[in-house]
């Protein structure tokens, strides 16, 4: 399973989506502002994406996780059994 989060990491909706991810063991991609999430947590199996790091000015070597592209992230979707969205 493959679960896309976009909230700020100080958010409800981010701890609670996170916390889900967890417990499922998914695949958990950050978007929007959730990728000022990846300064913090030192969990290298998230994916970030790296347009979004470029655009909120924060640099690769800041981060934890993997970065990729949007493409990177349509072939994740398409083979990922299930996708959910969590804003």
């Amino acid at each position: 399973m493959l679960f896309l989060i976009s909230s700020a990491p100080d958010t409800k909706e981010f701890k609670s989506a996170y916390k889900i991810a967890q417990q499922m063991n998914a695949e958990v991609c950050l978007l929007q502002n959730a990728v000022y999430a990846s300064r913090n947590l030192l969990d290298s199996r998230f994916y970030i994406m790296k347009d979004e790091l470029q655009m909120r000015g924060i640099k690769e070597e800041e981060v934890s996780g993997k970065l990729i592209d949007y493409s990177q992230l349509v072939d994740m979707m398409a083979k990922s059994d299930k996708v959910a969205g969590l804003f």
